[in-house]
């Protein structure tokens, strides 16, 4: 199948609308009470957390997208339902993450997001898709066309007086043996290369780690490989990665390649590792660090 123009503008505008409504929806229940639950198969809290609301913003976007699927004839990923393969039958599918960072939405801070991506086979995306429930913002992007937000397209500001090194990693790899030992290094590194500082945040979702990193000057966002299952989904990543392809930024797994987003033998993304770099320089000292701290 070969979309064209107009069908891949169609598309990503059906997603927009599924992401905001959905979007809209997670926010009004921002304060509210609803039921939680533990998901099994990966290995930290924040992945495992699930709520009613991550159901019904699924259930809300499926909704949207169901014409689509039949139209196209299009296979579906999506967090909160199990694989049913079709993503390696289809030629193209609809990967969705309805919300990506159930933990700090139920601990009532930032950090959430709605992500939807339509990929190739081959694990290209050509549309991507996130929405910021908590900011209102929009992100879209469709092959070759750059990214958007709101309607503007994105266009990547340099403050000058921003000379600080901004570091996202998740909740659970600060509490590793090796991260006192990569912040000495990232330091190390960060003077050599004339920064006044490095600074950490940690405690957000995948998906809004990378947009953060997308919007700074100087900044990554990284995700070791290691044994056990996790290390984030291929849904985790689908959207922000094809919004770094569009603007010319790094992002590749840590051996340097393309991310794999329809590895027919698990969703998990750990055998890999991800990588998000402002540019090109960090992303190489990332790469080295990979080599020597992987579990």
């Amino acid at each position: 199948m070969i979309f064209s123009k107009q069908d891949l503008e169609a598309l990503c505008e059906t997603a927009k609308v599924a992401a905001v409504v959905a979007g809209k929806y997670i926010q009004s229940q921002f304060d509210k009470h609803y039921n939680k639950g533990i998901k099994d198969g990966a290995n930290s809290l924040a992945a495992q957390v699930v709520t009613e609301v991550d159901i019904k913003a699924q259930t809300i976007i499926l909704e949207h997208l169901k014409d689509s699927i039949r139209e196209y004839d299009l296979g579906v990923l999506t967090e909160e339902s199990s694989d049913d393969r079709s993503r390696l039958e289809k030629d193209y599918f609809w990967c969705i993450d309805p919300l990506d960072g159930t933990l700090p939405f139920t601990e009532g801070r930032a950090g959430y997001a709605v992500s939807i991506a339509l990929i190739a086979k081959s694990g290209d995306p050509i549309v991507g898709v996130v929405y910021i429930p908590d900011l209102a913002l929009c992100y879209t992007a469709v092959k070759r066309s750059g990214v958007w937000v709101n309607g503007e397209p994105v266009v990547r500001k340099k403050p000058i007086n921003d000379k600080t090194l901004h570091i996202y990693v998740d909740s659970s790899f600060i509490i590793t043996p090796h991260f006192d030992a990569l912040t000495n290094k990232f330091s190390a590194w960060a003077k050599e290369h004339h920064y006044t500082g490095v600074e950490y945040y940690d405690g957000f979702g995948a998906v809004y780690n990378a947009i953060s990193v997308m919007n700074s000057k100087s900044a990554c966002y990284f995700k070791f490989p290691k044994k056990q299952n996790g290390g984030g989904s291929i849904w985790d990543f689908a959207a922000t990665c094809f919004f770094f392809e569009e603007l010319g930024l790094n992002v590749s797994n840590c051996a340097g390649n393309n991310l794999q987003l329809n590895n027919a033998n698990s969703t998990f993304m750990n055998e890999e590792g991800v990588i998000y770099a402002t540019d090109q320089i960090l992303a190489r000292f990332i790469l080295d660090l990979s080599s020597h701290h992987s579990s």
